[in-house]
């Protein structure tokens, strides 16, 4: 197969692999290539390297199974599985538990980069963290995740994250203006605000959460990234700091089961609020109605756009994105 090859001097040529999986650039199914001098890394889209130059290349293209077809040599058809890849520890979800332990073996010979197998067992009320049981694999619950370049750095079984919201994630920061305030009433780890900080040019982004873990990774992310001069970190309930922050261009509302009970504090705060809650398929009509209502009792004008379901939930409930335009 032909694809970009950033060819490499041997010296750096292990710093500079870590850097592409961090970063998620290197094409797995290519057979990387080395001679006396050079490491050939076969790469998604051109990168810029010190010391390293890209040529086009053609590599060995490597056969990979995939869980599937393992299982399937193993007899087991499986019809429904959910899979969230978050850096190298994958969590599942089964209808039928039982093949649990063949799920995540099949896993990782499928995908040698995972080094644990979780089982999700559903979401804990303390905090809205995942139930998680091991199943394969190291017993490792903290992992780097990267995500557009930004490293995310968290413990899987004391913070909620999903991958999932990736490409939510980087729509919402293109809709940043440059100078803006922006509040993330219930920040987690902090995946919107890290985003936002690294592909908009807001002025301050507040990231606010009540789970002490998630405000300590947080940080972490924070410095990591080297956002310190644009993201504040703050630990505590959103309906207490909210009201001490400035007015703010834009709020992110991610907390899907009760975003809707922290609204008419968001209304009087924000201008444009990026809001997302977990919603009956045929309900959604009325939410808008009943969000268009709450605005003129707090005496704003509401006007809503951008309505879409973001990923499901259960057979019968979505969550919903919507951004609310909020004006005195």
């Amino acid at each position: 197969m032909k694809c970009v090859c950033l060819v490499v001097p041997k010296e750096k040529a292990e710093k500079v692999r870590q850097k592409l999986i961090e970063e998620d650039l290197l094409i797995r199914k290519a057979k990387i290539e080395r001679d006396e001098k050079y490491v050939y890394f076969p790469v998604k889209e051109k990168v810029e390297i010190r010391g390293c130059y890209l040529i086009e290349k053609d590599f060995e293209e490597i056969e990979r199974k995939s869980y599937v077809d393992i299982l399937k040599e193993k007899g087991i058809d499986i019809d429904s599985i959910s899979i969230d890849f978050i850096g190298d520890i994958a969590i599942i979800r089964l209808i039928n538990d039982s093949y649990a332990r063949e799920v995540a073996e099949a896993l990782m010979e499928a995908n040698k980069h995972v080094k644990a197998v979780y089982l999700d067992r559903g979401v804990k009320e303390d905090y809205r963290v995942r139930d998680l049981q091991h199943i394969a694999g190291e017993e490792k619950k903290e992992t780097l995740h990267v995500e557009y370049g930004v490293k995310i750095k968290l413990d899987v079984t004391k913070v909620y994250f999903s991958p999932r919201l990736a490409a939510e994630r980087m729509r919402v920061a293109k809709q940043i203006e440059e100078g803006s305030i922006v509040v993330d009433m219930f920040a987690g780890v902090a995946p919107f605000s890290l985003i936002i900080a690294k592909y908009a040019m807001p002025k301050r982004i507040y990231a606010i959460d009540k789970n002490p873990y998630a405000i300590k990774y947080a940080r972490e992310n924070v410095r990591i990234n080297e956002m310190e001069n644009i993201i504040e970190v703050i630990e505590g309930d959103a309906k207490e700091i909210v009201p001490k922050l400035p007015e703010a261009n834009h709020i992110i509302m991610n907390l899907p089961h009760k975003s809707f009970e922290f609204l008419p504090l968001a209304i009087r705060k924000g201008k444009i609020l990026h809001y997302y809650e977990i919603l009956e398929r045929d309900s959604i009509e009325k939410r808008m109605e009943e969000i268009k209502a709450l605005g003129r009792k707090e005496g704003y004008s509401i006007d809503i756009k951008n309505v879409r379901v973001v990923g499901s939930y259960s057979p019968a409930k979505q969550r919903v994105g919507m951004e609310i335009y909020v004006r005195k």
